[in-house]
């Protein structure tokens, strides 16, 4: 949960129960997300950044174009290649890549400010040398609203820094500084990627929708704006910190922050919304994919709650194997992919 800082410095953080609005069960269970979906427009250059920046490795290369073609309703004469990375001795928190061809795309997340709605806004990693990723991302290009923030709340000291590269896709790098952080043995350049961010309209809305519709429990709630005026990640004038209030729910289908979905609202920013472009085959973000062990029975119960199914599809996906898949979209026009592994 470090990372919320970002959005309050000085502010209290309030964890919330789980027990709260038990739900009713539900006759499926979803997982934290498993992976993120990067469509890009040069494939090598992010393997290269994964590799020699982040400390990642390619996991994968292996693409069943045909089936991923009809899933994400491309014209058969789109060209796709694929490779799946992730941290060293980690078996979640991938990345995978696919750049397509002799198809017309735009950027999902366009010159857009923080506040900008539509599409997923961060991935969150931790990293172990701030001062050596910001030299080195900022002589590859890539930019921010500001420089690190370093602050504290409680026993921690902790520098983030939300930073965007080729594509518009942005990255919310953490780095601890005190106390020394434990229980992430394989962070030696980037960690895995743990938490995402959506920007959204309305987060009763948002947090309803995965909440009562998919059974999330959350992590954290919080509303709230800075106590006083300054720096900040997120962009905002330095002197609009403390008027601008932001919520901030983070959820997980076990309540925890390990693949959970972080949802904030800005209240008195008002900017663009670009949720029509958050579809493929556009570039940035495009999707979570998130396990379920009963693909048919969570079908069934979407289209009881009247949320219409993009697509489905059979697909072989490793490391998962051959899966069966399911696209819908959020109530901001996200796009979330829902999978289980078949018998193999």
């Amino acid at each position: 949960m470090l990372f919320l800082k970002r959005f309050f410095t000085g502010v209290l953080l309030i964890l919330v129960s789980n027990s709260i609005h038990a739900a009713k069960p539900l006759p499926f269970k979803i997982g934290g997300f498993t992976e993120t979906v990067f469509i890009v427009s040069d494939i090598d250059s992010y393997t290269t950044f994964f590799t020699k920046i982040a400390g990642w490795e390619v996991k994968n290369k292996h693409l069943d174009e045909k089936a991923l073609k009809v899933f994400w309703q491309l014209p058969q004469t789109a060209k796709l290649t694929q490779r799946l990375v992730g941290n060293i001795g980690e078996e979640r928190g991938y990345i995978r890549l696919v750049q397509i061809n002799g198809v017309s795309q735009q950027r999902i997340r366009s010159n857009t400010q923080s506040w900008d709605t539509g599409g997923i806004f961060d991935i969150n990693m931790r990293v172990t040398n701030m001062a050596k990723k910001f030299k080195q991302l900022q002589t590859l290009g890539w930019s921010a609203d500001s420089d690190p923030v370093q602050f504290s709340f409680g026993p921690f000291i902790v520098k983030e820094w939300i930073v965007t590269g080729p594509d518009g896709i942005s990255f919310a790098l953490i780095e601890r500084i005190k106390p020394t952080l434990e229980g992430w043995p394989n962070v030696k350049e980037f960690s895995r990627t743990f938490n995402s961010t959506q920007v959204v309209r309305n987060i009763n809305t948002s947090t309803n929708f995965y909440r009562e519709v998919l059974g999330f429990k959350p992590y954290l709630e919080h509303k709230g704006a800075s106590s006083s005026p300054g720096k900040n990640v997120l962009g905002l004038p330095y002197n609009l910190t403390t008027d601008i209030e932001r919520s901030v729910d983070i959820l997980h289908p076990d309540g925890i922050n390990e693949g959970s979905i972080e949802l904030l609202q800005f209240h008195g920013a008002v900017g663009k919304d670009v949720s029509h472009l958050a579809v493929p085959p556009n570039l940035g973000i495009l999707t979570l994919r998130l396990p379920v062990d009963n693909l048919s029975a969570l079908e069934k119960h979407l289209s009881l709650k009247g949320i219409q199914i993009v697509n489905t599809a059979q697909i072989h996906l490793p490391p998962y194997g051959l899966v069966d898949m399911l696209a819908i979209k959020s109530p901001d026009g996200n796009w979330l992919e829902f999978y289980q592994s078949l018998p193999q």
